[in-house]
């Protein structure tokens, strides 16, 4: 807790010397405002955001695109799901025993066939 409070002290003055403190004519907040607000700092700032913006574009359609892919994958196959996983000895349809020495015919297992593709909605953005 000491270790704590100790270093919320320190990071307190820090902040208050960053803002009241002069360094020559200026504190360090102004002197970030006055180098936050030339051409060529404006000029970074708009270059970098329409970079952000493309990143997010070409990583947001690479996505869609490997969803897709994997949704034809997954809507093209024919997964088998199982109820109960079969014994080795006993074929399918072959009657199992249960506790109390009753037997009881095996199920076959299911078949599920869901289209991926069907549970996504038409985006009205896509190009």
């Amino acid at each position: 807790m000491f270790k704590r409070l100790f270093q919320a002290v320190v990071f307190f003055f820090a902040v208050y010397a960053f803002v009241f403190v002069p360094l020559g004519q200026k504190t360090a907040l102004e002197h970030v405002r006055a180098i936050a607000s030339t051409p060529a700092a404006k000029t970074a700032a708009t270059e970098l955001s329409g970079g952000v913006k493309r990143l997010a574009h070409s990583l947001r359609e690479e996505a869609r695109r490997a969803t897709e892919a994997v949704d034809e994958q997954i809507a093209g196959e024919d997964p088998a799901v199982e109820s109960e996983p079969p014994a080795a000895d006993a074929p399918e349809g072959s009657p199992t025993t249960v506790s109390g020495g009753e037997e009881k015919p095996r199920k076959a297992p299911r078949l599920t066939r869901e289209p991926a593709a069907a549970s996504r909605a038409p985006n009205a953005t896509s190009r």
